[in-house]
């Protein structure tokens, strides 16, 4: 056990003098003199060998899972016989002043790397108090300054129980999915006081910016990013779509009676309406629990159900043609034929004149030019918010797991020291 506990120590057999390991109360203590030897005094430079006394300290060393480790550290001081001064002896189990060993140090901050670990979790495995965790963390945690990206991509997600500023705003690079920033607030004014601290010359660098279509978003990205193209995530685009289309759908279901075919058709299968018609296997035979007039069996193919439900009234079945005809222009446009196809398409919604649409229409012309830039093309992708909405899930995973961040300091650290690959421990 005492050879175990040597090599669990990082030492040679040559630098302790004395070691007793024993076990009370499921607890494992290894009670360690070290060798004793010549140090140098750190006022005049004399070495000496004179011990003054020792000073007994206890120290966490987590190094055996399941098993709460202790060092008790017979630390000597030494005694300069030239000038008077004493000083301790250097310790390799623990920092100055310190009651944590370094190996606990590390392995907290290792198992702090993975986003489902919390707080409390990581106490328990390394047998410290979760406010040690804490202090750990924030004294040794390293988040690298880096420039900002040429494609930033900007979002919310909800926070709780820290201030009263809800939303925390999320920067995330394009290109590499990594989060450059995790802002307090989505607030204009706030974000204006983040971009104002930064250069100019690396604002310009910055060459696209995606965004929801939250409106300060844009008004901060045409004021500081003079360079940039702003763009709109192209799934907000076709969720203002499809928001208007079950609009539609709902409408037209509440106008049939509630027994009536068309009225269950329209609600137990709006799957398929919503789903993207090139989706859909129209060959499919789908089961329907109910006894349908229309159809001679209860299953049924895909394409008659489908065609069913457009026949249920006209005004859906051109909400369902302008559905299906964003997702051909999404599928099939690129920068240099999207402007052509959009005005196109605003036409074809101000035409047909549906109330639930008029919405739609109002916000293409709004956010035309910034819905027209999305379709350009970089690293054989257009731009979106995609690599944000994946962070923002993880970032969630952080908040839930430790229901809830008081301190957005730490919270911000959090995130950043675990979802980045270039994170390190400031040790």
């Amino acid at each position: 056990m005492k050879n175990l506990i040597t090599k669990f120590l990082n030492l040679e057999p040559d630098d302790i003098q004395n070691i007793d390991v024993f076990s009370q109360d499921n607890q494992v203590f290894a009670r360690i003199t070290l060798t004793k030897k010549f140090y140098t005094c750190p006022k005049c430079g004399i070495p000496t060998k004179r011990i003054h006394d020792y000073n007994q300290r206890t120290i966490s060393h987590a190094i055996l899972d399941g098993i709460d480790t202790t060092i008790v550290y017979n630390q000597r001081r030494y005694f300069c016989p030239s000038c008077k001064k004493s000083f301790i002896e250097d310790s390799p189990f623990v920092h100055i002043g310190k009651r944590i060993s370094k190996y606990t140090v590390l392995r907290i901050m290792k198992e702090l790397k993975n986003p489902r670990m919390t707080f409390s979790m990581v106490a328990s495995n390394c047998h410290v108090s979760v406010s040690s965790v804490m202090r750990v963390f924030d004294e040794y945690v390293g988040i690298p300054t880096r420039p900002l990206p040429t494609i930033l991509c900007i979002d919310e997600v909800y926070t709780v129980k820290y201030t009263q500023k809800v939303y925390a705003c999320v920067l995330v690079d394009f290109q590499s999915n990594e989060i450059y920033d995790l802002l307090p607030s989505r607030k204009k004014h706030d974000l204006a006081n983040h971009f104002t601290k930064i250069d100019k010359k690396y604002r310009d660098q910055v060459l696209y910016v995606s965004i929801d279509m939250w409106e300060p978003y844009r008004d901060i990205a045409r004021l500081y990013f003079k360079n940039a193209k702003v763009c709109v995530d192209n799934f907000h685009v076709v969720k203002l779509i499809n928001y208007a289309f079950t609009k539609v759908r709902i409408q037209v279901m509440r106008q049939y009676d509630v027994d009536s075919d068309e009225y269950y058709l329209l609600k137990k299968f709006s799957w398929l309406l919503n789903m993207k018609y090139d989706d859909i296997d129209l060959h499919r035979r789908i089961h329907i629990h109910k006894n349908i007039s229309y159809f001679f069996s209860k299953d049924v193919l895909a394409i008659d159900i489908l065609n069913f439900l457009l026949n249920c009234d006209c005004e859906l079945e051109i909400a369902y043609a302008l559905k299906e005809a964003y997702n051909d222009i999404n599928k099939r446009c690129n920068s240099e034929t999207i402007e052509v196809a959009l005005n196109r398409f605003i036409e074809d919604m101000i035409i047909f004149n549906i109330e639930e649409f008029n919405s739609v229409v109002s916000t293409f012309k709004n956010w035309k030019q910034e819905i027209i830039n999305s379709f350009d093309i970089i690293d054989h992708r257009r731009i979106s918010n995609g690599p944000i909405e994946s962070v923002n899930s993880r970032i969630k995973l952080i908040k839930r797991n430790a229901n809830g961040y008081r301190n957005f300091i730490r919270f911000r650290k959090r995130v950043l020291y675990s979802l980045n690959k270039n994170s390190f421990i400031n040790f």
